[in-house]
Protein backbone atom coordinates (compact mmCIF):
# COMPACT_ATOMS: atom_id res chain seq x y z
CA UNK A 1 0.00 0.00 0.00
CA UNK A 2 1.04 3.14 -1.22
CA UNK A 3 2.19 5.40 2.02
CA UNK A 4 0.08 8.24 2.17
CA UNK A 5 2.09 12.08 2.19
CA UNK A 6 1.93 14.00 5.17
CA UNK A 7 1.00 17.59 5.00
CA UNK A 8 4.23 18.54 5.53
CA UNK A 9 5.61 16.88 2.51
CA UNK A 10 2.89 17.94 0.59
CA UNK A 11 3.60 21.47 1.72
CA UNK A 12 7.36 21.22 0.47
CA UNK A 13 6.10 19.92 -2.96
CA UNK A 14 3.57 22.56 -3.28
CA UNK A 15 6.78 25.35 -2.27
CA UNK A 16 9.24 23.85 -4.56
CA UNK A 17 6.68 23.51 -7.47
CA UNK A 18 6.36 27.53 -7.04
CA UNK A 19 9.74 28.41 -6.80
CA UNK A 20 10.38 26.07 -9.92
CA UNK A 21 7.63 27.36 -11.96
CA UNK A 22 8.93 31.28 -10.95
CA UNK A 23 6.14 31.96 -8.79
CA UNK A 24 7.73 34.14 -5.94
CA UNK A 25 9.82 35.79 -8.36
CA UNK A 26 6.28 37.01 -10.02
CA UNK A 27 4.34 37.45 -6.95
CA UNK A 28 7.75 39.58 -6.25
CA UNK A 29 7.13 41.54 -9.61
CA UNK A 30 3.43 42.45 -8.80
CA UNK A 31 4.04 43.51 -5.43
CA UNK A 32 6.50 45.99 -6.09
CA UNK A 33 3.98 47.26 -9.62
CA UNK A 34 1.43 47.35 -6.45
CA UNK A 35 3.20 49.74 -4.05
CA UNK A 36 4.42 51.51 -7.50
CA UNK A 37 0.33 52.22 -8.29
CA UNK A 38 -0.71 53.19 -4.39
CA UNK A 39 2.39 55.39 -4.25
CA UNK A 40 0.90 57.10 -7.94
CA UNK A 41 -2.58 57.21 -6.74
CA UNK A 42 -2.19 58.38 -3.25
CA UNK A 43 -0.01 61.16 -4.53
CA UNK A 44 -2.07 62.14 -7.74
CA UNK A 45 -5.33 62.26 -5.51
CA UNK A 46 -3.18 64.15 -2.90
CA UNK A 47 -1.88 66.94 -5.49
CA UNK A 48 -5.82 66.74 -6.85
CA UNK A 49 -7.29 67.24 -4.04
CA UNK A 50 -4.79 70.22 -2.68
CA UNK A 51 -5.10 72.12 -5.57
CA UNK A 52 -9.01 71.39 -6.77
CA UNK A 53 -12.08 70.10 -5.42
CA UNK A 54 -11.50 66.16 -6.35
CA UNK A 55 -14.66 64.79 -5.25
CA UNK A 56 -17.30 67.58 -6.89
CA UNK A 57 -14.89 66.89 -10.30
CA UNK A 58 -15.05 63.14 -9.88
CA UNK A 59 -19.23 63.39 -8.90
CA UNK A 60 -19.70 66.40 -12.15
CA UNK A 61 -17.45 65.29 -14.78
CA UNK A 62 -16.54 61.39 -14.52
CA UNK A 63 -19.73 60.02 -13.35
CA UNK A 64 -22.52 62.81 -13.60
CA UNK A 65 -25.09 59.81 -14.06
CA UNK A 66 -27.75 58.54 -11.69
CA UNK A 67 -26.46 55.53 -9.49
CA UNK A 68 -28.06 52.68 -10.83
CA UNK A 69 -26.68 53.78 -14.11
CA UNK A 70 -23.35 53.88 -12.73
CA UNK A 71 -23.08 50.19 -11.21
CA UNK A 72 -24.26 48.72 -14.02
CA UNK A 73 -21.19 50.23 -16.28
CA UNK A 74 -19.21 48.95 -12.97
CA UNK A 75 -20.89 45.13 -13.44
CA UNK A 76 -20.33 45.49 -17.00
CA UNK A 77 -16.54 46.67 -16.98
CA UNK A 78 -15.86 44.13 -13.90
CA UNK A 79 -17.73 41.13 -16.83
CA UNK A 80 -15.91 42.26 -19.63
CA UNK A 81 -12.10 41.93 -18.51
CA UNK A 82 -12.03 44.78 -16.32
CA UNK A 83 -11.49 47.87 -18.87
CA UNK A 84 -12.50 50.61 -16.60
CA UNK A 85 -9.84 50.81 -13.66
CA UNK A 86 -12.34 50.21 -10.26
CA UNK A 87 -9.94 53.30 -8.57
CA UNK A 88 -12.42 55.36 -10.53
CA UNK A 89 -15.58 53.99 -9.03
CA UNK A 90 -14.37 53.93 -5.39
CA UNK A 91 -13.69 57.71 -5.65
CA UNK A 92 -17.04 57.93 -7.04
CA UNK A 93 -18.12 56.21 -4.00
CA UNK A 94 -16.72 59.27 -1.89
CA UNK A 95 -20.02 61.39 -2.83
CA UNK A 96 -21.88 58.71 -0.26
CA UNK A 97 -22.28 59.10 3.41
CA UNK A 98 -21.20 55.79 3.69
CA UNK A 99 -18.28 55.27 1.59
CA UNK A 100 -17.56 51.96 3.48
CA UNK A 101 -20.70 50.26 2.27
CA UNK A 102 -20.28 51.29 -1.09
CA UNK A 103 -17.17 49.85 -0.75
CA UNK A 104 -18.74 46.87 0.05
CA UNK A 105 -21.73 47.15 -3.13
CA UNK A 106 -18.79 47.60 -5.41
CA UNK A 107 -16.59 44.99 -4.29
CA UNK A 108 -19.86 42.51 -4.55
CA UNK A 109 -20.22 43.91 -7.99
CA UNK A 110 -16.85 43.36 -9.03
CA UNK A 111 -16.82 39.80 -7.28
CA UNK A 112 -20.18 39.11 -9.01
CA UNK A 113 -18.81 40.69 -12.51
CA UNK A 114 -15.26 38.04 -12.05
CA UNK A 115 -17.56 35.04 -11.77
CA UNK A 116 -19.37 36.41 -15.16
CA UNK A 117 -16.32 36.13 -16.55
CA UNK A 118 -15.83 32.65 -15.58
CA UNK A 119 -19.09 31.88 -17.00
CA UNK A 120 -18.37 33.79 -19.94
CA UNK A 121 -14.94 31.72 -20.47
CA UNK A 122 -17.47 28.22 -20.09
CA UNK A 123 -19.60 28.90 -22.93
CA UNK A 124 -16.90 30.30 -24.88
CA UNK A 125 -15.85 26.61 -25.34
CA UNK A 126 -18.77 25.68 -26.83
CA UNK A 127 -17.74 28.37 -29.83
CA UNK A 128 -14.47 27.69 -31.61
CA UNK A 129 -13.55 30.22 -33.21
CA UNK A 130 -14.85 32.95 -30.13
CA UNK A 131 -12.64 29.97 -28.14
CA UNK A 132 -9.34 30.52 -30.37
CA UNK A 133 -9.62 34.51 -30.33
CA UNK A 134 -9.62 34.51 -26.63
CA UNK A 135 -7.14 32.47 -26.00
CA UNK A 136 -4.40 33.99 -28.66
CA UNK A 137 -5.72 37.54 -26.81
CA UNK A 138 -4.80 36.09 -23.40
CA UNK A 139 -2.42 33.32 -23.46
CA UNK A 140 -0.23 34.11 -20.46
CA UNK A 141 -3.51 34.31 -18.07
CA UNK A 142 -3.71 30.54 -19.20
CA UNK A 143 -0.52 29.61 -18.67
CA UNK A 144 -1.01 31.45 -14.87
CA UNK A 145 -4.13 29.49 -13.82
CA UNK A 146 -2.35 25.76 -15.02
CA UNK A 147 0.51 26.29 -13.08
CA UNK A 148 -0.21 28.32 -10.13
CA UNK A 149 -4.13 27.64 -9.85
CA UNK A 150 -6.36 29.39 -7.47
CA UNK A 151 -3.21 31.47 -6.00
CA UNK A 152 -3.16 33.57 -9.40
CA UNK A 153 -7.25 33.86 -8.78
CA UNK A 154 -5.83 35.39 -5.30
CA UNK A 155 -3.13 37.60 -6.80
CA UNK A 156 -5.29 38.70 -9.09
CA UNK A 157 -7.94 39.77 -7.00
CA UNK A 158 -5.80 41.41 -4.66
CA UNK A 159 -3.38 42.81 -6.88
CA UNK A 160 -3.25 44.73 -9.77
CA UNK A 161 -3.92 42.02 -12.61
CA UNK A 162 -7.08 41.81 -15.10
CA UNK A 163 -9.00 40.04 -12.56
CA UNK A 164 -12.21 39.56 -15.01
CA UNK A 165 -9.40 38.44 -17.08
CA UNK A 166 -7.98 35.41 -14.65
CA UNK A 167 -11.68 34.31 -13.75
CA UNK A 168 -12.29 34.13 -17.70
CA UNK A 169 -9.37 31.56 -18.06
CA UNK A 170 -10.22 29.64 -15.07
CA UNK A 171 -13.98 29.17 -16.42
CA UNK A 172 -11.93 28.19 -19.81
CA UNK A 173 -9.70 25.82 -18.43
CA UNK A 174 -12.32 24.40 -16.44
CA UNK A 175 -10.73 25.65 -13.05
CA UNK A 176 -13.36 24.01 -10.26
CA UNK A 177 -15.74 26.41 -9.37
CA UNK A 178 -16.02 26.27 -5.62
CA UNK A 179 -12.30 26.92 -5.28
CA UNK A 180 -12.93 29.89 -7.89
CA UNK A 181 -15.99 31.16 -5.67
CA UNK A 182 -13.55 31.10 -2.87
CA UNK A 183 -10.60 32.47 -3.69
CA UNK A 184 -12.46 35.36 -5.55
CA UNK A 185 -13.80 36.75 -2.06
CA UNK A 186 -10.37 38.16 -1.20
CA UNK A 187 -11.55 40.68 -3.82
CA UNK A 188 -13.28 43.04 -1.09
CA UNK A 189 -10.15 42.92 0.51
CA UNK A 190 -8.42 44.58 -2.15
CA UNK A 191 -11.28 47.66 -2.03
CA UNK A 192 -11.02 47.91 0.98
CA UNK A 193 -7.68 48.75 1.06
CA UNK A 194 -7.70 50.98 -2.34
CA UNK A 195 -10.73 52.76 -0.27
CA UNK A 196 -8.78 53.12 2.84
CA UNK A 197 -5.66 55.01 0.91
CA UNK A 198 -8.09 56.82 -1.75
CA UNK A 199 -10.47 58.23 1.03
CA UNK A 200 -7.06 59.40 3.16
CA UNK A 201 -5.61 61.13 0.23
CA UNK A 202 -9.38 62.82 0.12
CA UNK A 203 -9.19 64.05 3.23
CA UNK A 204 -11.92 61.63 4.01
CA UNK A 205 -9.88 59.95 7.22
Amino acid sequence: MKKQKTFREKLDIWHRWNRHTGLYSFMGKIIVKLLIIIALIVGTVLVLNHYFNLSKIIEDYIFSHDTPGVLTLFLISESFLGWIPPDLFIMWSDKFNSPFVWLTILGTISYIGGINAYFIGKIALKFPKFRAWLENRNAEFFVRIQKWGGIIIILAALFPLPFATTTLAAGMVKYPLKQTLLYGLTRYIRFYLYGVLIFFGMDKL
